[in-house]
């Protein structure tokens, strides 16, 4: 393919990318973002907007130079696991693949917090219902695309005119956390702009992600929802105050309440909780590269089997949902926002690392690049709140020890023939 028909075919694939990240990001700030980065830095979270941003950037950008070195699905994991070693490499798929798990887990307990009747039973069947949807066979592609947008957009637009056409009421200060605490939210904010994936991994079927689509839709994506994310964050501040932010649990809704607007959070919610869907079905698709990559390591054989009728492994995506549905039962939307964050930061701190040691001999600027998004990535999954972190140490840990201890257990069913006789050698 040359250089123009190159350009071509990515100008022409833009309308049909761009949506898949933005109804991502734009999905996840909504629900996501707010009060968990307000609690950790108060008057200060939209500072965090332009960190989370560049962190971002710098992942995805691994992220596209891996998959256009090895052209195979988790090429991320897969140039970990090549480039730093098995252990890291299995470190950066389950902190990937738990990260998403927990994604889903908040996304959904937050999705059910802004339906106008909120059912704890809700959270924990909506991952298991994005797998019944994708299995079936539903994409959002074309023109569908653009029409997840509008329910974030419509949401996000009532809240603003709202919050900014009625004066607040005084509220009470929270306490100062100063600029340190920024890169904190920032952490917490990464996880709005996770949806860089749908735009940097390879297509599904296709060697690689055509480099113009990626070039030009990463920044646009990037830039249209930092804008939005720092607006609405803003807003809320002036409605509510850092401190009721930072404890509220449905945001917008509270925000329309305190504006005197109440008659709109059944709207508003409703817009809000179909904008999860999108989102659900994005982390979805994005855990499937690591775990195929995974299932072809010979690291998840309970899984390698039965594609469902439109091809998707059914086995690994019920895996995923159920851990997700777990977390959604047991683990506020809170707790599980810093630690997907948390663990996807981990991810792509180990990403970019591999990153940096492929392109050795490379271009300077994607060395520098790599080198930029490893350190953010571990300052800001250290600036993370304890809990997060500790959850996301146990699955660092935990991930390469239960990966070895099933690599012996099959090596020594297949040696067990072989090496062991009950009843000697003489034995009919």
């Amino acid at each position: 393919m040359t250089e123009r028909s190159v350009s071509s075919a990515g100008s022409a694939a833009l309308p049909r990318v761009i949506p898949l990240g933005l109804g991502a990001m734009l999905g996840a700030g909504v629900l996501l973002a707010p009060a968990p980065a307000t609690a950790i830095a108060g008057p200060w979270v939209p500072l965090a907007v332009p960190v989370a941003v560049v962190t971002a950037w710098c992942a995805a950008l691994a992220v596209r130079c891996q998959a256009e070195s090895y052209r195979t699905p988790g090429a991320g994991y897969v140039g970990v696991r090549d480039k730093l070693g098995t252990v890291p490499g299995r470190i950066a798929a389950g902190t990937g693949l738990f990260g998403h798990a927990a994604a889903m887990a908040a996304v959904a307990g937050a999705a059910a917090r802004h339906l106008p009747t909120p059912q704890s039973l809700t959270a924990v069947s909506l991952p298991l219902f994005a797998v019944f949807v994708s299995t079936a066979g539903l994409r959002i592609r074309g023109a569908a695309g653009w029409l997840w947008l509008v329910p974030p957009l419509a949401a996000v637009a009532v809240v603003i005119t709202a919050c900014l056409t009625i004066t607040p009421v005084d509220s009470p200060a929270a306490p100062a956390n100063g600029p340190l605490a920024v890169t904190g939210a920032a952490g917490v904010l990464f996880l709005a702009f996770a949806g860089f994936e749908r735009l940097s991994v390879p297509a599904r079927g296709t060697g690689r992600s055509l480099s113009a689509v990626v070039g030009r839709a990463l920044p646009t994506v990037l830039l249209v929802v930092g804008v939005v994310l720092t607006v609405l964050l803003s807003v809320l501040l002036y409605q509510l105050g850092s401190a009721r932010l930072a404890l509220s649990p449905a945001p917008l809704l509270d925000a329309l309440r305190a504006a005197d607007a109440a008659a709109l959070t059944s709207g508003v919610g409703l817009g809000v909780a179909l904008a999860a869907f999108p989102v659900l079905l994005a982390v979805l698709e994005s855990a499937r590269p690591t775990g195929t990559a995974l299932v072809a390591d010979g690291e998840l054989p309970l899984l390698a089997r039965r594609g469902g009728p439109s091809g998707t492994p059914v086995p690994f995506d019920l895996a995923v949902a159920a851990v997700a549905a777990s977390l959604a039962w047991f683990v506020e939307p809170e707790l599980a926002v810093s630690v997907a964050a948390c663990c996807l930061l981990v991810h792509y701190a180990l990403v970019n690392a591999a990153t940096r040691v492929l392109l050795l001999r490379g271009r300077k600027l994607p060395r520098r690049t790599a080198c930029l998004g490893m350190g953010l990535s571990v300052i800001l999954a250290m600036s993370m709140p304890v809990p997060a972190m500790g959850i996301t140490l146990g699955v660092a840990v935990g991930a390469p020890l239960l990966a070895g201890l099933g690599q012996r257990v099959r090596r020594s069913g297949r040696e067990l023939p072989h090496e062991y006789h009950p009843g000697g050698p003489d034995t009919p």
